[in-house]
């Protein structure tokens, strides 16, 4: 345990002393890393800086309960779940029926995904969609 402390302390001080730029979270995460295989310790949860932050705008606005999608989005998303929004594609040759049964799937998909996240998509074409705890 000592001779980690050691290396921990000796990066942080010539850190410091060379006023160099040092990732203090890659030094924190080989710390704990090195303290789990060499002695089986680890913290109960995961440090500060080691906390995996929301990468993409959707993850931000999934956390902050902020819109995800538009009316025109919403509504486009409802009219994909049925087999007429595809029928004049198949008809002039640009869809097959498998690939408009894959879109549907995939729509179906997509719709399940937000109702798990509890954002409300309505029916009707002039309401917005939602949030559950927002109503």
């Amino acid at each position: 345990m000592q001779n980690w402390c050691c290396v921990v302390t000796q990066v942080l001080n010539s850190a410091l002393l060379s006023q160099k730029p040092v990732e203090l979270t890659v030094v924190i995460h080989y710390f704990c890393k090195g303290l789990k295989t060499d002695f089986d310790v680890e913290f109960k949860e995961q440090p500060v800086s080691l906390k995996v932050r929301a990468s993409s705008n959707y993850d931000k606005k999934v956390a902050g309960k902020k819109r995800l999608l538009t009316k025109q989005q919403k509504n486009e998303l409802l009219a994909s779940l049925d087999f007429k929004y595809y029928t004049n594609d198949i008809s002039a040759g640009k869809l097959t029926m498998e690939d408009a049964f894959e879109s549907i799937k995939t729509a179906i998909q997509k719709k399940d995904e937000y109702e798990k996240m509890g954002y409300v998509l309505p029916e009707k074409k002039t309401e917005s969609p939602y949030w559950k705890d927002e109503e």
